[in-house]
């Protein structure tokens, strides 16, 4: 009799400590997801900052022009590497008379509104589209006619008489197509 016990003993010992790994495994399965699905967040974010920093430094390029077209679109496109691209493209938008603050009662003023949209890339699933609006205060009467460019003067002293002053940020949008 003894050694029926001692053998059903064992059998129930041995289904126990299998459903424990059983349950085990299971966890462990499922904290591996979590880790891979984790893993894959911490990517996707990581490339769409860079995404974004690439699209900033498109604007950065375009505002960086010394001669700003107002017949015509710039484009322009600079790859890190060839999955690491940003390009823009800046066109004029309008002349309106200069808002607020920036008027001079001695020397007529206009503002020249540009847009300038870039696009970053970095990796094969992020993408940063950003939206940057900006003026050149540009001298003359906001009705008068209109250059084909614009030249920024770049050194104070040292400048054309129709160049405008740097570009002035007006709005800065993230995530638009």
């Amino acid at each position: 009799m003894r050694g029926r016990a001692e053998n059903s003993e064992r059998g129930v010992v041995l289904a126990v400590v299998l459903m424990v790994l059983a349950a085990l495994s299971l966890l462990a399965t499922a904290g591996h997801g979590d880790a891979a699905l984790q893993w894959l967040q911490v990517r996707n974010a990581r490339e769409y900052a860079e995404a974004v920093r690439l699209a900033e430094t498109g604007v950065g390029m375009a505002l960086s022009a010394r001669r700003f077209r107002l017949d015509a679109p710039q484009d322009g496109r600079y790859c890190r590497i060839a999955s690491r691209c940003v390009e823009w493209s800046m066109r004029f938008v309008e002349t309106t008379a200069p808002p607020p603050g920036f008027e001079e009662p001695d020397a007529p003023k206009r503002a020249l509104h540009f847009e300038v949209r870039s696009l970053g890339t970095a990796g094969p699933r992020a993408r940063a589209p950003v939206v940057v609006g900006f003026m050149l205060l540009a001298p003359g009467e906001s009705d008068a006619a209109l250059p084909e460019e614009i030249e920024i003067c770049q050194v104070d002293g040292d400048c054309p008489e129709d160049a405008a002053q740097p570009p002035v940020r007006r709005y800065w949008r993230e995530g638009l197509e």
